[in-house]
């Protein structure tokens, strides 16, 4: 990769850099006035964080060269779904609770049915179906099925009475307390999950595997100062980007839990949907379920319960628990996500269902629910 290319997106994305300036400049916020000024904004905003996504993900497969497998692993779970940390991040600190949990609930849900929908039709045009790996196949459905357990844990005893608010309190209480502590445990569990293959990767190689990406087109402190910097300017748009989101929210009547559940989330997938259906053109569904479903795995089992544990420190006591819509969706996609993988292949019908059910799921939360 040239080194224009690692610090440049795409030339059919670099259009999108216009809105990444237009977000960083000063005097932006005179611009937009009214309803339609900051529906403007929050659109520029998101596609703003397009190109700054692809880029970061350019400088990580980089930053993996220099670190080798294993610990190049552990950063790419790091910055992953850097997008959607940020974002939750400044959510959080801005106190809107419901945006945060029922975002990353909603990037599942995206990247479950629509993203991976999408693909699979993409996939499967001129075939009759595509063959999945069973193994990965198999832990990727285990670990979604216990990220949503721990997920509903709280959830159910919330409904029992034993909480004070549903998704976060500027207070800490018995329910911040239990769900920090699941949140450990989520993040132990994915860890421990993340680590063990490569244990055993290493105690059966004696010697460092063969990079396939080349030398390195930068060295080890200028990639990670380039990191410092686009991670910097990604959470001042997520800044603006969920600014711009609370005053729409408070000037229309959308609902909290249709924007916290698909309309949020349709930015911060953005990068992974691109990721998932240019392996789908390829017919690469390794790489698709890699960019869909074990992207859903960190989220769930990664980035939520840092998000408790990095907003104790900040007053800002996040509670592992959903409202009923917002679980429910996202027990489907789970559920859906097993019933297609379960004969080890999919086929073009199969993506057409996620579709569907993800355009069933919108529609209800836009036009049933009350803000």
């Amino acid at each position: 990769m040239g080194l224009t290319r690692l610090l440049l997106p795409p030339p059919r994305w670099r259009v999108l850099l216009l809105a990444t300036l237009l977000m960083l400049w000063p005097v932006q916020g005179s611009l937009f006035n009214g309803l339609g000024g900051h529906l403007l904004q929050f659109g520029l905003s998101g596609l703003g964080l397009v190109p700054l996504a692809i880029v970061l993900s350019q400088l990580v497969e980089e930053l993996v060269e220099h670190l080798g497998a294993r610990l190049g692993g552990l950063v790419s779970v790091v910055f992953g779904n850097v997008v959607e940390l940020l974002v939750a991040i400044n959510a959080l600190s801005s106190g809107l609770y419901p945006l945060v949990v029922t975002s990353i609930a909603g990037s599942v849900v995206i990247n479950c049915l629509l993203v991976l929908g999408v693909s699979i039709v993409i996939a499967t045009r001129e075939a009759q179906s595509l063959d999945i790996d069973p193994h990965s196949r198999d832990l990727h459905t285990q670990q979604l099925l216990m990220s949503a357990i721990l997920l509903a844990l709280p959830s159910v005893f919330y409904q029992q009475g034993l909480g004070s608010a549903l998704q976060g309190s500027n207070q800490a209480d018995a329910f911040s307390i239990y769900s920090a502590l699941v949140a450990v445990m989520g993040l132990a569990y994915y860890l421990l999950a993340l680590v063990a293959p490569l244990a055993r990767q290493q105690q059966r190689a004696h010697q460092p595997a063969p990079r396939q990406n080349g030398t390195p087109q930068l060295s080890l402190p200028a990639v990670v100062l380039a990191l410092a910097l686009v991670t910097g300017l990604v959470a001042l748009i997520s800044d603006r980007l969920v600014g711009a989101l609370e005053l729409v929210v408070e000037g229309s009547d959308l609902n909290a839990l249709f924007v916290g559940l698909f309309l949020l989330p349709l930015f911060s997938c953005l990068s992974e949907a691109l990721v998932a259906f240019k392996a789908a053109s390829r017919r690469q569904m390794q790489l698709v379920m890699t960019s869909t479903v074990e992207s859903s795995l960190q989220l769930l089992l990664f980035v939520l319960p840092l998000l408790v544990l990095v907003g104790m420190p900040m007053g800002r006591y996040l509670h592992l628990s959903l409202p009923p819509v917002a679980l429910a969706s996202l027990a489907i996609a789970i559920v859906m996500i097993g019933r297609i993988t379960d004969n080890r292949n999919v086929d073009w019908y199969e993506g057409v269902q996620l579709i569907v059910l993800f355009a069933a799921m919108a529609t209800g939360a836009l036009l049933l629910v009350k803000p």
